[in-house]
């Protein structure tokens, strides 16, 4: 190989990875987008889609669902979920006990 093609090619592979850095950091930086598009609560659609003053994300339904477990004494995301991220799958009385707490 010559030496202009593996130069070529360094430089390729590096362009290559600066625009995936890039582009991962742009993702964290945002909070990333919820995967859900169909809510059952007003207060993780709000957090999810945001306000004119305050774009919605992912980080952001985390938060209001971190603050009303605290507000409501729950330990563990695991006692309304069965799996967490991405979907955050519910159990079969998760959204029962939301609504029962006062929950929107």
């Amino acid at each position: 190989m010559s030496k202009l093609g593996l130069l070529s090619s360094i430089v390729a592979l590096v362009a290559s990875l600066g625009i995936a850095t890039f582009s991962a950091s742009t993702a964290d930086a945002d909070g990333g987008a919820c995967v859900r598009k169909e809510f059952k609560t007003d207060l993780v659609k709000e957090a999810c889609t945001g306000t004119k003053d305050k774009p919605g994300n992912q980080d952001a339904a985390k938060d209001a669902m971190k603050k009303f477990n605290k507000a409501h004494n729950i330990k563990s995301c695991n006692d309304c979920h069965t799996k967490l991220s991405p979907n955050y799958e519910l159990k079969d009385d998760g959204l029962k006990r939301f609504n029962d707490l006062g929950g929107k």
